[in-house]
């Protein structure tokens, strides 16, 4: 993976969620509840907002999106 500033890595990031979200035909709170948020917001601010998840909820998404850590952080992936 190539070098990013952190604040390019989230808004990547955040594209690539909704990217492959989408992709599954998931809503944001769908995919929350899959990984046992109570609602949206979380899956809302990884998207908009660029929130950092931790690495224990990067696996849990990556998981509910059914593909690897590898193809949640392949940016190239995005148009």
């Amino acid at each position: 993976m190539e070098q990013i500033p952190v604040a390019i890595f989230k808004i990547k990031l955040g594209k690539r969620i909704k990217q492959l979200r989408d992709e599954a035909n998931l809503s944001q709170e769908d995919l929350g509840i899959n990984i046992g948020f109570k609602d949206k917001q979380e899956i809302s601010r990884y998207e908009v907002k660029g929130a950092n998840p931790t690495a224990y909820n990067l696996v849990l998404i990556a998981k509910a999106l059914n593909v690897t850590l590898d193809e949640l952080l392949d940016f190239s992936k995005l148009p």
